[in-house]
């Protein structure tokens, strides 16, 4: 990846030089064994997509105007990542900064792709300056903010838009699903920003919270219809619950994960902690091995029994939350909902209901 950008660095054009720079600083920065796995993964999973970006900015055929919004967003984007590299920054929102990086960027590919129509692309666009923006201001400028309570509110309502954007992005989404969802999103973005615009008056700003709850809702409904609307392979419970479980540990903060999950924890981890509960394979349709890292530092995996594990996750993570949350990946966590209930005769409650109905 470090060699990519130091390639795209000698041929972008000189205004977005130290931005590459940074990158790539950031990127050797989280090699740091004291860095999440989720969050490194994170950072080098933005920084190929803002490949992707700069090598359109390079392109000769890339019309002026969107060479112009690439490179506004691989600059909010690389300066989203750098605050989250801030060591003052807690590890998770640190994590929530990252996710959000990382789900924007995910719209770049098609951002790029001359054959998105017009208005999806400008909507994308619109929702990923606005979307940083915003994370920015969450972190970098805490006078902008006002309080710990803005901030909080900051972050709880970048999740979903992020949850969008990889939807959005995703090209099993059909198209039409595709262009609903970037318009709402666009929407519950452009609300975001003026919540937080310090140049607006606080009528402004008060009467445009009001407004974001009601599009926010409409959004996560309309995440969970373009998502249902993919055309996806029916997967194994193992597979589906694998899924399911690395999206759920990606997306929710460690603190819970590790309360939730405390009576499920290998005996071998209790003495030193999990710092991190990293990503679940599949091993079967009864067990998943869970690679974890603990508060030492140390990677280490260990087998997790799939009812006990996805029913306490259900509990972290209720069906209302799921897609806003999640994305897509909400979908394998449903299949695995519907799994348990017809093999084992296990309810996984909102998740089952919902995807029964």
């Amino acid at each position: 990846m470090t060699t990519t950008l130091n390639e795209e660095k000698d041929r972008v054009p000189e205004e977005l030089t130290s931005t590459v720079e940074k990158l790539i600083s950031i990127i050797s920065t989280v090699k740091d064994p004291d860095t999440l796995p989720q969050d490194r993964q994170g950072v080098i999973e933005s920084a190929e997509n803002l490949s992707a970006a700069l090598a359109a900015v390079n392109d000769p055929g890339t019309p002026p105007e969107l060479r112009k919004d690439l490179t506004a967003i691989v600059k909010q984007v690389t300066s989203v990542l750098g605050v989250a590299g801030d060591t003052r920054v807690p590890d998770e929102e640190r994590s929530t900064l990252i996710l959000v990086g990382k789900r924007t960027t995910s719209t770049l590919d098609m951002i790029c792709d001359r054959k998105t129509p017009q208005d999806v692309r400008g909507q994308m666009v619109s929702t990923a300056k606005d979307t940083t923006q915003v994370a920015e201001l969450t972190e970098s400028s805490p006078a902008a903010t006002g309080a710990k309570q803005q901030k909080q509110y900051n972050l709880s309502a970048l999740s979903p838009l992020g949850a969008s954007s990889s939807i959005a992005g995703d090209r099993r989404t059909p198209p039409k699903e595709r262009e609903q969802l970037t318009e709402i999103t666009q929407q519950v973005s452009a609300l975001l920003k003026k919540s937080n615009d310090s140049g607006a008056s606080p009528d402004e700003r008060s009467e445009a919270k009001k407004e974001l709850e009601d599009k926010t809702s409409r959004m996560k409904d309309q995440q969970e219809q373009s998502a249902s609307a993919q055309d996806r392979p029916e997967e194994s419970l193992g597979k589906a619950a694998a899924f399911c479980t690395s999206a759920i540990f990606e997306s929710t903060p460690e603190s819970d994960l590790v309360r939730g999950l405390k009576k499920l924890i290998p005996a071998q981890w209790e003495a030193e902690g999990v710092k991190d509960f990293w990503k679940a394979k599949d091993k079967s349709n009864d067990t998943l091995d869970v690679l974890a890292q603990l508060r030492n530092n140390e990677n280490t995996n260990g087998p997790f029994e799939v009812v006990p594990l996805i029913t306490e996750l259900a509990e972290l993570v209720p069906h209302d939350k799921l897609f806003g949350t999640l994305g897509a990946s909400a979908l394998s966590c449903e299949q695995t909902a519907t799994y348990l209930d017809e093999q084992f005769g296990v309810s996984v409650d909102t998740w089952l209901s919902k995807s029964s109905e």
